[in-house]
């Protein structure tokens, strides 16, 4: 009876502690958009208001801009505030370089994701945001729980996985050998006139494997029977183009690698992949 008693008692204590919590939150946000008004009158700005709560106010636009799609690399600039003026976070930690992620995957505060979701690449905006659209009860040594924050914020480029690797292998000045229409691009390194890797075939191939931003994830050898779909799709696909001693790089899109799930915590979904490959006698 005890344990029974102690259990509802811990029961209403969290509903309780719940309810506390909404209250907390709910007062705090009638002082956020107390706090917005004050900011947008003292700086005698126009913004607009969207149903989630978002101030927002366009400073830049380019009309021609590409929109960010799910699965595209977004590069951003961007400068958090408080809305007495102290500085929370910029870009100018990168060394003013912008702050890419890939699109859909990974997450932005709920206010600058809703932004992204309206801008194009070139568009710039000045955001207002409740706690509930920036970091909500989280806290630090210069941000209070419950904060109202804002937000300058530049989307500088929109690029699509087949825009990553044109922009790789031109920044590598590579010339590629074979584009195949599903998307990968072959690149011979070594030629020989060996003979031509066919299908039911077991190979043996040295690879070495890559993100387009050079780093590592995997090297070995392996062996592979060709068109038994034992490999990834862009991996096999290169192998069956090869001939025997010939070197290679493989660059496809993650249609043909690991797609929508990636592969652990380096290949996230919609990574492109490099393959240095060998197809060793």
């Amino acid at each position: 009876m005890k344990q029974l008693v102690m259990a509802v008692f811990a029961a209403m204590s969290l509903v309780s502690c719940q309810k506390m919590l909404e209250n907390e939150s709910e007062k705090n946000y009638e002082l956020n958009e107390q706090e917005i008004q004050s900011y947008i009158s003292t700086n005698k700005l126009t913004m607009e208001k969207s149903a989630t709560g978002l101030y927002y106010k366009f400073t830049a636009t380019n009309s021609a801009g590409a929109k960010a799609n799910v699965g595209d690399q977004v590069s951003i600039h961007y400068t958090l505030f408080r809305l007495n003026g102290a500085k929370l976070d910029s870009t100018e930690r990168l060394k003013n370089k912008p702050f890419s992620y890939i699109y859909g995957v990974n997450s932005l505060i709920p206010g600058m994701d809703e932004a992204i979701r309206m801008m194009k690449a070139g568009d710039r905006t000045l955001l207002l945001m409740n706690h509930f659209l920036a970091f909500g009860a989280q806290s630090d040594d210069i941000l209070p729980a419950y904060s109202a924050v804002g937000a300058d914020l530049e989307l500088v480029k929109v690029r699509t996985e087949a825009q990553q690797i044109d922009d790789y292998i031109a920044d590598k000045k590579l010339t590629v050998t074979e584009l195949s229409s599903t998307g990968l691009r072959l690149i011979r390194t070594v030629t020989t006139a060996d003979a031509k890797v066919a299908a039911g075939e077991v190979v043996k191939v040295k690879y070495t494997g890559k993100l387009l931003s050079d780093k590592q994830f995997d090297s070995g050898e392996i062996q592979v029977r060709v068109g038994a779909g034992g490999v990834i799709k862009g991996f096999e696909e290169g192998i069956s183009k090869l001939r025997y001693n010939e070197k290679a790089i493989l660059i496809f899109p993650s249609g043909l690698g690991y797609g929508t799930q990636g592969s652990g915590t380096v290949i996230l979904p919609y990574t492109p992949l490099l393959f240095e490959v060998e197809v060793v006698k």
